[in-house]
């Protein structure tokens, strides 16, 4: 499939950029205006591959700029990344922090959404992906066991019957599993599971129990059509996903750089789903 093809050797490009930056060491802000030719070659390659991964809405800053952008053009076979932050070696060199996700991997980060740069990364990963695809191909499913309001701008995706109410406790994560469980023994038993609807799942927090459970799922998920974006992971290396640190700075994937994460504020939030919700009126027949 060409699409896939151009996508993967655009990752690819990526990938070995990053390695090489990383191998070339010595990438500090303190000390970019002096980087050398081959490492200043190297952060202009990742940025470019990072664009080429990231178009439209995986990419580009979310404020008020991208509420003319279309929504759903990205056909749903299509594998999608995403850029959660930026990588900024100092002065005009820095790079998009990209996530493989939708068609090949899913997201982890060790912190949960009680830390504002978790949240930053979820709703930004949320609104791109959904933005990009469109909720007729991808349909989130929403958990937040921390028991706060910290995902309530999705509110409007809810009442337009995108997705299921919103789990607020660890039962409402069981359930959230429990039919995140039911698409993959769905997608098992079907010869070509192409056409199903993608089902991107995101937990705030794992407790503890839940972890084997929720690794024996991501396991399985991404043949499926499942996604994860998992925030309060400590279960350790889950197949076929990215991780990111948070402690004093948030680290993607081991790579040395911190990233500073991409913001979204709660009215692009809101005005993205309620641009979904109306849409979604529209083609059932009622006023938007």
């Amino acid at each position: 499939m060409p699409v896939r093809r151009d996508f993967n050797r655009s990752v690819a490009e990526y990938r070995a950029a990053l390695g090489l930056a990383e191998a070339a060491g010595g990438l500090a802000p303190a000390v970019a205006p002096e980087l050398p030719v081959r490492q200043r070659q190297l952060i202009t390659r990742l940025a470019q591959a990072a664009a080429v991964i990231t178009p439209g809405w995986l990419g580009r800053p979310l404020t008020d700029s991208t509420d003319d952008l279309p929504l759903g053009r990205s056909d749903g076979t299509q594998p999608l990344a995403v850029r959660i932050g930026v990588c900024n070696v100092g002065g005009d060199y820095a790079f998009a922090a990209v996530v493989n996700l939708l068609g090949t991997g899913h997201l982890f980060i060790d912190a949960d959404i009680t830390d504002d740069r978790v949240l930053s990364v979820i709703r930004s990963t949320l609104v791109r992906l959904l933005a990009a695809r469109g909720t007729d191909s991808c349909r989130p499913l929403l958990v937040d066991p921390t028991g706060g309001d910290r995902l309530a701008p999705f509110t409007p995706l809810v009442e337009a019957g995108l997705t299921s109410p919103i789990g607020g406790d660890e039962a409402g994560l069981d359930q959230a599993l429990g039919e995140a469980e039911s698409h993959v023994k769905q997608a098992a038993a079907r010869p070509d599971p192409s056409d199903m609807p993608e089902l991107l799942l995101v937990i705030t927090r794992v407790p503890r129990q839940f972890e084997e459970r929720v690794n024996r799922l991501a396991a399985r998920a991404v043949s499926a059509r499942l996604h994860l974006v998992v925030a309060g992971w400590s279960g350790g290396a889950v197949r076929q996903a990215t991780h990111v640190s948070v402690d004093e700075q948030v680290r993607l994937a081991g790579v040395a750089l911190p990233v500073a994460v991409d913001d979204v504020p709660d009215e692009v939030v809101s005005a993205v789903c309620n641009r979904l919700a109306a849409e979604q009126n529209w083609l059932i027949g009622e006023e938007p």
